[in-house]
């Protein structure tokens, strides 16, 4: 197995800590970083920005998984794991019904 193939497993697999999976990769690295970078590549290259919601809709759903089981294994105070886990469900739902409505062609963003 490849290096990278193991970096990805272990990440799925939640045995990167909470506050690096949630935190460092889910909310720093994706939402804030790639997800900012992204938006304004996809705009800049001349696709709406809906484009850029479905295409960042399995990514976020992705990512939510290993965020997901690092709070099943985190050992410290209950509360963070179950925030964690309460974030990531939201944003996932909202993220895919957004991209699902996009596809069938309802614009949700005036409802």
């Amino acid at each position: 197995m490849k290096k990278n193939e193991q970096l990805y497993l272990t990440y799925f697999k939640g045995k990167v800590p909470l506050k690096i999976s949630f935190w460092g990769i889910y909310v720093f690295a994706w939402n804030i970083v790639l997800g900012f970078l992204l938006g304004i590549i996809f705009v800049r290259m001349g696709f709406e920005i809906n484009t850029f919601k479905i295409f960042a809709a399995p990514i976020t759903g992705l990512l939510a998984v290993g965020v997901w089981n690092s709070a099943g294994k985190y050992k410290g105070k209950k509360i963070w794991s179950v925030l964690a886990r309460i974030i990531v469900v939201f944003q996932s739902i909202a993220s895919i019904t957004n991209a699902i409505a996009l596809l069938a062609g309802i614009d949700l963003t005036n409802i």
